[in-house]
């Protein structure tokens, strides 16, 4: 949505909101306006189309209006001050919105456009000669530059429409005397507010001739009914407005994440203390924090149920600088916040020290949460997060014995797996099975006895957890879109990508979230995964050729950048792969073998040299990395010589009389062939135009042959009456024909003799041509080269062994290369 797209139709209050809430879907904005607080509730449908097009507007009772057709010749007038003179900006909000509307949606013929404090780039006003970061408080109209050089302060300009253009016009002799003190009490009743710019669309309706002349500004109206102004809405005298602001504010909040509207009273104050202190320094930070947190202990307090705190974090954690906020807040609540909120304060602490790095000190402050309040479940399900880290399955399924089962689901199936098997027959004060001379019940009783190996995998999901909760949302989206770009759109493909492990992989590594995870969790780290984690950032994805397959079992490959073999331990993809294969992955160590995490790519031979340029540049960019291997899921795509897209084109044209049509063709495309006639460039067939009777079929295989065509055809004969036209890609032609049983064909002697003629002459030819998957070698060259020819040997492996009439022999070929 652009910036200035909704403000018309949104009071400032939700506009708040909306910010806080990023982008919402169509049920999204309906759910977050379906109670408004100010004026009435808005059926769904006619917000999206406001909020989607200027076309439409709203009376107060929510009638639908072509804005467009009431402006037309419609004046509203604005009183200048001395800013506005100087700046060419007008602050239109209270006397011009009605019209400024206008000119939210495209650029105006007269060079007039609006801008709004605060949303988008703001560098118009400083250019302008604007310090006030205040001034305009809302909607500005910005003229171009010296359209009020010749008026002085207390002048009054008008905005009219004409024929759908808004034009700036001076006001010259006396105002139209307006009343409309009755029709605005019927409008805005008492203790009620209505949108400004819905009353004077109203106004407009019932009388046509209002405000076809210049009068006094809206401002001056309103004031004269004892009507106020507040942003986009009017009420009686003595309205509250900030209480109504309030209260539209915490409906949106409450009806969009489905909480009491407690709840949402809490989630803005908290939001409101986070946004004030971001970017002050440390001390002031904390003491107005703390202010804030004073002031507002009884809204603060439904905080401390588990929803409302997660909601709180959720909604404040992902920006520049709110770890330093949060911890300052946390402090705050520990220090002036009411005691209930301890649990939850010691939860916000570790959470922003977690993010800062400080692990050790983050899980000090969750076993400070748990203390005040054993079942506080975010600080739970973040223990836990803690104890797997840390290799201690045991605790953390007994932490997750805390709280609702399906809130720990994920983290219970990670961590049962590793529970330590405990040897029966052994008694606690026996002497361990390990041989260390220690008793059982010190040495191994209830701790995990499992190999390096077997753990690695926990490892590495320890850290992919690490990079979900690390700020990693805008890297993951990214990468997630690049990688579903051939896929079409819609969320299921984007949700693929989020759970792709490919993806996952390159955020961890060439997105540096593993590194970071290193550094901040590594002291929590058993000694022996510390050091697998810190060999794993050694290792760089790379090229690997499969050597040989052990279906189920896995696969010896050969990092065709280095040289280094390793045996892989790789059950599902082994069982699918091949040697001679080249694939583009991550070979890690995992105790005493290898393994792969992260996927594997599969990589044609002719991509090596680019995608080796890609894996050697430091530090490998991972939108190029993902963007380069996701270009195998594009559909196939077929292309003439000339590059467009194939595209089997016919049009058939009626043509009256032939007449000298015949001369004609045979002067542009050259002699006829009976009653055919070819376009040709060089040796190519761009196209044929074939005549039946008075009917002339055009043919070509792109889009823009067949319209150079038809435009020489009309160019030709002027008279010719297109009767059918068919346009059909080539893949969808290849998907037509798979759909259908293939005619058997019959293979004569002197058919097959022909066949075979041409595949020799063929085969002669092919090897001596430039061929990708060579890297544009010939096969005669690759044959002579040492550093190609296992290239070619693989090339022809993957060709039939058996010989068939019609396809090149792979016995003949290897004769004619010396292979």
């Amino acid at each position: 949505m652009d910036d200035n797209d909704a403000y018309d139709e949104l009071d400032t209050a939700a506009l708040d909101v909306l910010r806080e809430l990023g982008p919402l879907s169509t049920e999204g904005w309906a759910i977050a306006m379906s109670d408004r607080g100010f004026g009435r509730r808005r059926d769904m449908y006619e917000l999206v189309d406001t909020v989607d097009s200027v076309d439409l507007a709203f009376l107060p009772d929510m009638r639908n209006i072509a804005v467009a057709t009431l402006l037309e010749g419609r004046a509203l007038t604005h009183r200048l001050n001395h800013r506005e003179v100087a700046s060419d900006i007008i602050d239109s909000m209270d006397d011009l919105s009605p019209i400024t509307t206008l000119l939210q949606f495209a650029d105006d013929p007269a060079g007039l456009r609006t801008k709004y404090r605060g949303i988008g780039d703001g560098e118009i006003f400083t250019i302008r000669g604007i310090d006030d970061p205040q001034w305009p408080p809302s909607e500005a109209l910005v003229l171009p530059e010296g359209t009020l050089s010749d008026y002085e302060p207390g002048d009054l300009v008008s905005l009219v429409v004409v024929d759908g253009v808004v034009r700036i016009r001076a006001v010259d002799g006396p105002l139209e005397h307006i009343d409309v003190t009755a029709a605005l009490h019927e409008m805005v009743p008492e203790g009620e507010s209505v949108e400004r710019d819905a009353v004077v669309y109203q106004l407009m309706y019932d009388r046509p001739d209002l405000f076809t002349k210049p009068g006094p500004p809206l401002s001056e109206i309103y004031a004269g009914a004892g009507i106020e102004q507040s942003e986009d809405y009017v009420a009686r005298t003595g309205f509250d407005f900030d209480a109504a602001a309030d209260t539209t504010r915490t409906n949106i909040v409450a009806n969009t994440f489905g909480v009491h509207t407690d709840g949402a009273r809490a989630l803005i104050w908290f939001g409101d203390i986070m946004r004030d202190i971001r970017g002050d320094a440390a001390h002031d930070a904390r003491q107005r924090a703390e202010a804030a947190v004073s002031d507002g202990a009884d809204e603060l307090t439904p905080l401390a149920r588990s929803d409302v705190a997660a909601l709180a974090l959720n909604r404040h954690f992902d920006s520049e600088g709110a770890a330093e906020s949060l911890l300052h807040v946390a402090g705050a609540l520990l220090s002036a916040g009411p005691r209930r909120l301890t649990a939850a304060a010691h939860w916000f602490r570790a959470t922003a020290l977690d993010r800062l790095g400080d692990a050790l000190s983050a899980e000090k402050a969750l076993e400070k949460a748990l203390d005040a309040d054993s079942h506080f479940e975010p600080a739970v399900l973040a223990l836990v997060e803690y104890a797997s880290t840390r290799g201690d399955a045991v605790r953390g399924l007994s932490l997750l014995g805390r709280i609702d089962p399906d809130a720990g689901a994920d983290l219970r199936e990670m961590l049962e797996p590793y529970v330590p098997q405990d040897h029966p027959d052994l008694g606690r004060n026996d002497r361990c099975w390990c041989g260390s001379g220690r008793k059982y019940k010190v040495c191994h009783l209830g701790k995990n006895i499992l190999s390096l190996g077997e753990r690695a995998q926990w490892l590495y999901q320890k850290a992919s957890g690490f990079a979900a909760a690390a700020n990693s949302a805008d890297l993951i989206l990214a990468l997630a879109r690049i990688r579903t770009e051939h896929l079409g759109s819609g969320d299921d493909a984007l949700a693929k990508a989020f759970d792709e492990p490919f993806v996952g992989d390159v955020v961890l590594f060439e997105g540096g979230r593993f590194a970071e995870f290193v550094t901040s969790h590594g002291p929590l780290l058993p000694a022996d995964e510390l050091m697998l984690a810190q060999q794993w950032l050694l290792v760089e994805r790379s090229i690997h050729e499969i050597e040989s397959v052990s279906p189920g079992e896995g696969m010896s490959l050969r990092d065709i950048r280095t040289g280094d073999r390793h045996d892989v331990t790789e059950r599902s993809a082994s069982r699918q792969l091949s040697a001679g294969q080249f694939i583009c992955s991550r070979v890690v160590p995992v105790g005493e073998g290898f393994q792969i995490f992260g996927g594997i790519e599969p990589v044609d031979p002719s991509q090596r040299t680019e995608l080796i340029e890609i894996l050697d540049a430091d530090p490998v960019d991972a939108e190029d990395l993902v963007s380069f291997l996701s270009a195998r899921l594009a559909p196939r795509r077929i292309e003439t010589r000339d590059g467009d897209p194939t595209v089997l084109c016919e049009a058939v044209f009626e043509l009256g009389g032939v007449g000298g049509l015949r001369r004609r063709l045979s002067r542009k495309y050259g002699a006829a062939e009976g009653d055919r006639w070819h376009w040709r460039a060089g040796t190519s067939i761009l196209g044929t135009l074939t005549l039946d009777g008075t009917h002339l079929r055009l043919e070509a295989m792109s889009e823009r042959r067949i319209d150079t065509l038809i435009d020489d055809l009309m160019t030709l004969h002027p008279d010719a009456d297109q009767q059918s036209e068919r346009r059909l890609t080539a893949e969808d032609a290849m998907a037509d024909k798979s759909r259908k049983p293939a005619e058997p064909v019959e293979m004569t002697p002197e058919v097959a003799a022909l066949l075979e003629k041409q595949i020799r002459a063929y085969e002669k030819k092919w090897i001596d041509e430039s061929i990708p998957a060579l890297q544009g070698w010939t096969p005669r060259d690759a044959a002579g080269d040492p550093t190609r020819r296992d290239d070619l040997i693989r090339l022809l492996d993957s060709f039939p062994e058996e010989e068939r009439v019609g396809a090149m022999s792979l016995g003949r070929l290897r004769d004619m290369l010396g292979l």
